[in-house]
């Protein structure tokens, strides 16, 4: 945002909207992007191979959220559990299963 309001000269001081700079400048806003860059990923480790670590490791994600963990002594580490990437997709869109189909 900084950079925006820089290349359409609008000081700090005054009080402009980041909405309003975001049309000024003719710009999408940043959350767009990335959000739009965050699906471009989750799409291309779904293309990869099945053998690739990264694709076992939202394969695994995916049937967690479905409810089928790796076994059954499986359980998450005791505290508050961390926003993940997975977490962050799942806001923007809708769950990652539907987004693997």
């Amino acid at each position: 945002m900084k950079c925006q309001r820089q290349i359409a000269r609008i000081c700090w001081q005054d009080r402009i909207r980041n909405t309003e700079v975001t049309t000024l400048n003719g710009l999408s806003p940043v959350s767009e992007s990335i959000i739009r860059r965050r699906n471009l990923l989750f799409g291309h480790v779904t293309r990869l191979a099945e053998d690739t670590p990264a694709h076992q490791a939202l394969r695994c994600h995916v049937d967690m959220t479905l409810g089928h963990f790796p076994d059954r002594s499986w359980r998450r580490r005791p505290g508050r559990p961390r926003n993940s990437w997975l977490d962050q997709l799942r806001g923007d869109n809708s769950s990652p299963a539907d987004l693997w189909r």
